[in-house]
């Protein structure tokens, strides 16, 4: 603290010097000086305007971004490039490509500009390419997206960048300059000159210094250092704030290490999850593979009629997806779970005596009641898995598959005799599937059919089975599939 006043003290002892040491020099100077105000001034008019056309932008090209809306952007763009003093103005995404530009024919290309990259690599709030006596003055400001850039390690989604055409402000700071020089008298310029000189030596300079340094922390670079000479009056304040950005620096490093080890434990704990969720899934398909074997055992000639019916589902499934009427419901995770639950249908069977399972006779109607009862046999089996296991999805298909694939869509059907949507899609699907699939297949109780003669009993009706039994929309499905399902059928034949 007392370096600090002493500071001070040394620099209002050397102002007094200076003003008298001013009066001589600023003779000499007034021109140059005054000529970089005048361009020093200009200057911020110049950015000053670029930020008020800016403002704003960046949350309306965001909102756009966000929505997809690059017509929007394109016609943003193309209003404030009409502008005279506007040369150049695009939309960056984070990629390097421009999106929009009121000039057409930049737009999809990768045009690399000093301030976008600037933006992109440091991840400042904004960049200033700027040089009136050069004829450059070029702008960028970030775009800022809801999503987290992965590839950046930020918030930001693309750049706005500008280019203003310098010639239309060249009259402006002719003007300028003769009203500038115009309003002040010689023994007045040169006494501000002299005070200007000696507070920008002893004070300007150095606090300039500390500005630029305090920019480049706002703009995120946290490794600059200020310099300075060693008998400079503000060297202790220039030591704090080297030594400020400094622990800044250290603890950025420090924050960017563990935010790479977060994602590096995110990734691990993503890859747990999937390896637990492929263990889960296999356990589950192991569960319906072993429960299916046991009921082929009982009734072995079945063969492969689980696989085909499986393999009838999810082509229904995957056709009906996009259908209005089944869109909602048939998304990916609901076609797998529906398609691994089809060899679970006719699990109820076990349940059934061999002397009517086996039965190579016309079954008496006692008999076909007891039979009919294997989908109430096969629901309770499951229901009693899932007060074991929980209430889960892959079990609640099973169950609706088991005990509703003999309704029928007029309700002439069993268990419950349900009508239309009160029958659950998976049971919908699956019957068609299993009554395509005994009809042109050999049973110890009948021979099999073509499948000619079985499309046409399922789509006419023969006493066995009507139109009417099945959803109208699946039944559509199944006529344009017909010859995908005989094509099933004869790569899965029963030896």
């Amino acid at each position: 603290m007392n370096e600090v006043i002493q500071s001070f003290s040394n620099i209002y002892k050397k102002m007094a010097i200076g003003v008298m040491l001013a009066v001589i020099t600023s003779i000499i100077l007034s021109v140059s000086v005054l000529n970089s105000l005048l361009y020093d001034y200009f200057n911020t008019q110049l950015r000053n305007q670029v930020y008020s056309t800016l403002s704003g932008l960046d949350w309306a090209v965001a909102e756009f971004l966000d929505k997809n809306d690059f017509d929007s952007i394109q016609r943003l763009t193309e209003n404030i490039g009409a502008d005279d003093y506007i040369d150049t103005i695009r939309v960056y995404d984070n990629s390097g490509k421009i999106l929009s530009s009121n000039k057409r024919s930049e737009i999809g290309k990768e045009i690399s500009e000093n301030t976008v990259n600037e933006i992109f690599s440091g991840n400042k709030l904004k960049s200033v390419e700027s040089d009136i006596n050069k004829n450059i003055f070029k702008v960028s400001i970030p775009v800022r997206g809801s999503a987290y850039s992965s590839t950046f390690k930020s918030d930001i989604a693309g750049s706005i960048f500008i280019k203003l055409n310098l010639d239309s402000f060249k009259i402006l700071l002719y003007e300028y300059k003769k009203l500038f020089w115009g309003r002040h008298l010689a023994v007045g310029l040169a006494l501000f000159i002299s005070i200007l000189i000696l507070l920008g030596t002893k004070m300007f300079f150095p606090l300039k210094k500390l500005l630029t340094a305090a920019r480049e922390i706002s703009y995120g670079n946290y490794t600059h250092q200020i310099t300075y000479l060693h008998d400079e009056d503000f060297s202790p304040i220039i030591d704090e704030f080297n030594r400020m950005i400094s622990q800044i620096n250290t603890r950025d490093i420090i924050l960017k290490d563990m935010q790479k080890k977060l994602a590096e434990q995110n990734v691990n704990l993503e890859k747990t999850v999937e390896e637990r969720t492929r263990e889960l899934k296999l356990a589950q398909d192991v569960t319906i593979e072993s429960l299916a074997a046991l009921g082929e055992k009982r009734d072995n000639e079945t063969g492969y009629h689980i696989h085909r019916t499986k393999h009838y589902v999810k082509l229904l499934a995957e056709h009906l997806r996009e259908h209005p009427r089944f869109t909602s419901f048939l998304n990916d995770e609901n076609i797998d779970l529906i398609v691994r639950s089809t060899p679970l249908h006719d699990i109820g069977k076990i349940g059934v005596p061999d002397s009517i399972l086996l039965n190579p006779g016309k079954l008496t109607q006692e008999e076909f009641n007891e039979m009919k009862k294997h989908t109430i046999y096969g629901n309770g089996a499951l229901v009693k898995a899932e007060i074991i296991a929980g209430t889960t999805s892959f079990l609640k298909f099973a169950k609706e598959i088991s005990y509703s694939h003999h309704e029928k869509w007029d309700g002439s059907g069993y268990p419950e005799g349900l009508i239309g949507e009160e029958i659950p899609i998976s049971a919908r699907l699956m019957a068609i599937a299993d009554v395509y699939d005994a009809l042109v297949s050999r049973r110890r109780y009948k021979p099999a059919i073509c499948h000619e003669e079985a499309f046409l009993i399922i789509t006419e009706g023969d006493g066995r089975t009507s139109p009417t039994h099945f959803d109208p929309d699946i039944l559509q499905a199944f006529i344009e599939l017909q010859y995908e399902f005989k094509n099933i059928f004869l790569t899965f034949q029963d030896v």
